[in-house]
């Protein structure tokens, strides 16, 4: 038996699970760790912002490129273990992806509204309700609200499944995320310079956004196929070793840019070694997810992991909120974040696990069939593999 078998039949993969909630719970993390309207807390003391950007700087060790990683993974895993075909599956994430992207894009754009009249500026979201254009960014670019972005990113970026599937054979194929980072942030500052047209520009980065983090699907198919392979445990804990190196050496690049916002009171653009120490992080956090199957992984993690994806698509809801339920409180950036990141994550999983539980709504937060399909034929598994590949590729 391989050591990819062993891991798999003694419930290992419980590690995946472990990476998708970490994924949920960073991602709250980051968008809580700012102010009322996004930023970081630039009228407080440079001492009060420790805390937010430190909070910060630990949720983006699992951010949305994490998220990204993580569900390329499991596309590889799915596809190679089960006997559907590449076209139907892409037909299953359509669904399991872009619906409940419709349905939540729909929500926001008016729940918008709530926290925009008590903050003042609801005239701004009125119009851009009534404005064409403005629809079709919704849906088309995602930016209804806090990283609506990444589902329709994410569903662009499965569809290059049959070039990922060359990094199974030639792992070497992963470091191809180097050079397309290095080509996001060129073009892009290209783009930038260039042309004066917002929204053109708007569609023209995210167009060279899709082509570069192609460079994250090769990073996470390289990784499965060193695991289909089969990682022995000695190896194992060599590569755990090395991976949780290069996750220190990671956060604290991080922490300079940390300092950096906490001194300027604001969000700065991420050059050279900061730009890079980001972005790669969280192919090392996965790497070490991935190594550390040896460690005892509980079995409960299947079973919270799979309110993940709801998580992440009702927290914006609730910041907005506890946003409002703030206004004129005299609260410290620390206990702000504290307090915001707490409620947040706390009302998140508790709304995704009760709307899990009601079958006509369960498939907006991607715990049901969708009630006008009913459930997707998806060829038979085993247990193990039932057991971590579940309703969303996420």
């Amino acid at each position: 038996m391989s050591a990819e078998q062993v891991n798999t039949a003694a419930g290992r993969m419980n590690w995946l699970d472990g990476a998708r909630l970490a994924a949920a719970f960073c991602i709250i993390g980051i968008h809580t760790s700012s102010d009322s309207t996004g930023g970081a807390f630039s009228q407080a003391a440079a001492h009060d912002r420790v805390f937010p950007v430190l909070m910060r700087s630990v949720s983006e060790m699992a951010s949305t490129e994490f998220f990204i990683l993580v569900s390329l993974f499991l596309l590889s895993l799915k596809l190679t273990k089960s006997s559907l075909q590449f076209a139907p599956t892409m037909l299953q994430q359509a669904q399991r992806l872009l619906v409940p992207f419709a349905f939540w894009t729909g929500f926001y754009v008016f729940f918008r509204l709530y926290k925009a009249s008590h903050f003042g500026y609801d005239q701004a979201i009125v119009e851009q309700i009534g404005s064409l254009q403005h629809w079709v960014g919704f849906f088309l670019l995602g930016n209804a609200n806090f990283h609506m972005h990444f589902l329709p990113t994410l569903f662009l970026l499965l569809l290059f499944h049959r070039l990922y599937k060359l990094a199974i054979g030639y792992p070497l194929l992963g470091l191809l995320v180097v050079p397309m980072l290095y080509l996001n942030f060129a073009v892009s500052e290209w783009v930038w310079g260039t042309i004066n047209d917002p929204v053109l520009r708007e569609y023209a980065i995210r167009f060279i956004k899709i082509m570069t983090y192609t460079g994250y699907g090769f990073f996470a198919y390289s990784l499965f196929g060193f695991w289909q392979r089969g990682i022995k445990p000695d190896l194992a804990k060599a590569l755990f070793g090395l991976s949780l190196f290069f996750v220190f050496i990671g956060f604290l690049i991080k922490l300079i840019y940390a300092q950096k916002v906490g001194v300027a009171g604001e969000f700065i653009v991420r050059r050279g070694i900061i730009y890079y120490g980001h972005y790669l992080l969280p192919c090392a956090v996965l790497a070490a997810f991935m190594s550390s199957w040896f460690l005892s992984w509980p079995d409960s993690l299947s079973k919270w992991s799979c309110f993940s994806f709801g998580m992440y698509l009702i927290h914006p809801a609730i910041m907005d909120i506890v946003d409002v339920a703030f206004i004129g409180a005299s609260i410290k950036p620390d206990w702000y974040v504290f307090l915001k990141y707490c409620l947040t994550a706390f009302l998140s999983l508790g709304i995704t696990m009760a709307i899990g539980k009601a079958k006509a709504i369960a498939w907006i937060v991607g715990l049901g069939p969708l009630p006008w399909i009913g459930p997707i034929a998806i060829a038979p598994q085993s247990s193990v593999q039932t057991n971590q590949v579940k309703h969303n590729v996420q």
